[in-house]
């Protein structure tokens, strides 16, 4: 189950080039698009089509004030673009969860977190520990990878049980939670490789398309 979101809800302005300084020139920008579809496919279609900046029109708000359909829709959007390469603007309203930034600095840094206290510092420490790669999966036969750099140094994570595997292969997906092994889910969580919004829950490591390092440093 991919959960999917009214074009009327979000819609995303594109453009061919991720400079700021060139935004305006002719030819740069593609114009806007609904947010609806699968975001894994709709990522690669943006990303075929040459886009290589993308706006989301509204924050992702984490506060409760987006149902749980779009919150995981845009999750899984921010998660696949990234994976692209692409730069997104988009702003988050992270609520209470003042750390969940921590679980999601793997993703580009959004423009604005807004009703942070600590808005400018995590700002500032998001965008100068960035890099592409920082969380990812990757398919082998029969198993699953993660490489978590988010804490500054790398994790390794092998799911090759397969009551994990299905539980992870479903999540990438976005799911409804209680389709998913309660136990399994709740590891998943703990370890920072799932997130939850209600009755949905989805993958927070995006599928690495190239490696940015030489194979050595892997």
């Amino acid at each position: 189950m991919t959960a999917v979101v009214a074009a009327d809800q979000l819609s995303l302005t594109l453009w061919r080039d991720p400079d700021d300084d060139v935004l305006a020139l002719p030819g740069i920008a593609m114009g806007t698009v609904p947010g609806v579809g699968d975001p894994s496919e709709l990522a690669d279609r943006l990303y075929r089509d040459g886009a290589r900046r993308v706006a989301l029109s509204r924050p992702v708000d984490l506060s409760g004030g987006m149902d749980s359909r779009t919150l995981v829709w845009a999750m899984l959007l921010l998660r696949e673009l990234t994976s692209w390469g692409i730069v997104v603007d988009w702003q988050l309203h992270p609520g209470e969860y003042a750390e969940v930034w921590r679980r999601l600095n793997h993703l580009h840094p959004p423009a604005a977190l807004l009703g942070h206290p600590d808005a400018d510092e995590v700002l500032a420490d998001w965008r100068q520990t960035f890099y592409l790669c920082k969380c990812i999966y990757r398919r082998g036969p029969g198993f699953l990878e993660v490489r978590d750099r988010r804490s500054g140094s790398m994790s390794r994570f092998i799911v090759h049980d397969p009551t994990y595997l299905a539980a992870a292969e479903a999540l990438i997906g976005g799911v409804c939670a209680a389709d998913v092994d309660e136990g399994v889910l709740g590891e998943f969580v703990e370890e920072g490789l799932a997130g939850v919004a209600d009755d949905l829950a989805w993958w927070l490591p995006y599928r690495v398309r190239r490696w940015p390092w030489p194979s050595m440093m892997i």
